[in-house]
């Protein structure tokens, strides 16, 4: 066990606290990073004092942590929030993992599977034999030594200083709130603070609180005692037998290539032909593109799985079986290329008919790192790196996230839906923009004086502005600070003019719009009605 378990158990005491402090009744902002940066400060003082030092590879892990937990306030578009969530606790378990090992690079899934359980188990586990160690360990008396007083005559003197305090509080307290009314109004707020009908929710926030700190106890303990014993699958201890032969996968990829061959062979009628093609087969551009995009993104994802499990499971100990494993795959990336290349042909021809929207914007850019993904695994196959196939995925799935924050999901379909007005003659979908988060709301303004813009659709757009302007919290508690409602709020506080004309009404229903001309536009997403 460690040597400063006070130490320890004040650090995890501390982000536990935390968890209150920054989540209960907040809406999530800042305050996620701010507690990863706490937890990341507290492991780094305990291994000082323990004088234990993390391995330098584990160092790498540290930068990618914080870049993923502070982007988690910098965008407010859902799914890109989450995923930096997830990617930010994904990395600092990693970091639990691997602190004094130092080889999380060369994880397989196997060892994800693994040294995950692992540490769930010794979460609950490393605390509770660290309190039952500290009970047990305390040393008997003895005829020499006088014994040390019990638990209970330890706690009488703080008991007997906190009685005679009380009434003495008590007393000066209500003197100097007469004498001050500032302080009379915090003393007031105090008082109403411990009211006994909100006894029920301080016992839930401080189990939250001893939940959390003894979860954080666990993962640190991890940390600092566990991570060292790591054996990991193929280094340590033997790769599972591979008990398929090379004659059987052969013939699993041979047929896989002549299948994506005769599939590529009439993707190309479609690339060279354009619109007379799918239109002589009774198709329209539309029609074509809903047909396809999602079942090819599918089909490449499922073929990455078959390469990673294929390559796992075949006996290839001569170089002629490796030499045909490797060719077989990489004309399978091949046609895997082109079978991309026609997901994103029809996912623009989708966005060409019906404009851009989260799904489509998503889609677009994971269709490229998937590309990515497999030129990676191609060259891992080649030179025989096939541990690092999981390290090849982890890295595709933080460049497609990295991009995502990037580009501005949000901002991006604003800024695209407007400027498609220049080419196709489609109407713009105003209800769909107000749906979108404040990340969009810097592009609405910069757009609005757009010349392929009406009249009307000006008026539309001003409507969305009016609605977030009036909605928008304007002073938010500091846990719940990001930086794209500070944007939004700037960029709408230097532009009153663009909505100025417009009125914010709030009926009976409680139920906000503006009134555009005879329309009324509501700011809940529910979008034009008459």
């Amino acid at each position: 066990m460690i040597k400063n378990r006070s130490t320890l158990w004040c650090g995890a005491l501390l982000v536990g606290w935390a968890f209150d402090i920054l989540y209960w009744s907040k809406a999530p902002g800042i305050s996620f990073a701010i507690h990863i940066l706490l937890l990341l400060g507290v492991l780094a003082y305990l291994s000082w004092k323990e004088d234990l030092k993390p391995a330098r590879s584990s160092y790498t892990l540290v930068p990618l942590i914080l870049v993923f937990s502070f982007l988690t306030f910098t965008r407010q578009e859902p799914f890109t929030r989450v995923l930096n969530h997830l990617l930010s606790l994904g990395f600092l378990v990693l970091l639990i993992l691997s602190f004094q090992s130092g080889r999380w690079f060369a994880y397989t899934l196997s060892d994800y599977i693994v040294s995950g359980l692992r540490l769930l188990l010794n979460l609950v586990n490393l605390p509770f034999k660290m309190i039952t160690s500290s009970t047990e360990g305390e040393k008997p008396a003895t005829p020499d030594r006088e014994p040390h007083p019990g638990g209970w005559k330890k706690t009488v003197p703080y008991l007997r200083g906190i009685l005679i305090a009380l009434p003495l509080i008590t007393i000066l307290a209500a003197l100097l709130a007469e004498a001050d009314p500032i302080f009379s109004n915090w003393l007031g707020d105090l008082i109403e603070l411990l009211r006994l009908e909100k006894l029920p929710e301080y016992i839930l926030r401080l189990v939250l609180i001893s939940f959390w700190t003894f979860l954080a106890a666990g993962g640190l303990l991890f940390a600092l005692l566990k991570s060292k014993e790591q054996t990991l699958v193929g280094v340590d201890q033997p790769w599972p037998p591979r008990f398929l032969g090379s004659t059987e996968t052969t013939i699993i990829l041979g047929a896989i290539n002549l299948l994506y061959f005769s599939f590529v062979t009439i993707q190309f009628k479609y690339f060279f032909g354009g619109e007379k093609n799918i239109s002589l087969d009774g198709y329209t551009y539309s029609e074509y593109a809903r047909r396809g995009f999602g079942e090819l993104l599918a089909v490449a994802i499922f073929t990455l799985f078959i390469i990673m499990v294929l390559s796992g499971i075949t006996n290839r100990e001569s170089k002629r079986s490796r030499i045909s494993f490797s060719v077989l795959t990489g004309a399978m990336t091949a046609f895997i290329g082109v079978i991309l290349i026609s997901s994103l042909q029809r996912l623009a021809l989708y966005e060409s008919a019906y404009g851009f929207s989260r799904l489509r914007t998503y889609s677009h850019l994971c269709i490229l790192w998937i590309g990515v993904l497999f030129l990676a695994i191609l060259g891992l196959e080649i030179t025989q790196k096939h541990r690092f196939f999981t390290l090849a995925s982890l890295a595709a799935a933080a460049g497609f996230l990295l991009t995502m924050n990037l580009v501005n999901v949000d901002g991006l379909i604003a800024r695209r839906n407007i400027q498609r007005l220049k080419v196709e003659k489609a109407a713009l979908d105003t209800g769909y923009l107000n749906t979108l988060s404040d990340d969009a709301i810097p592009v609405l303004v910069s757009e609005l004086d757009n010349p392929y813009l009406s009249r009307v659709e000006k008026d539309e757009i001003g409507a969305v502005l009016a609605c977030r302007a009036f909605t928008l919290e304007k002073d938010p508690k500091w846990q719940s600070f990001t930086l794209s409602v500070y944007r939004a709020w700037k960029a709408l506080e230097e532009n009153p003019e663009l909505w100025e004309d417009l009125e914010v009404v709030e009926d009976e229903y409680w139920n906000i719009y503006v009134e555009v001309g005879e329309e009324k536009f509501y700011c809940d997403n529910q979008g034009w009605m008459d």
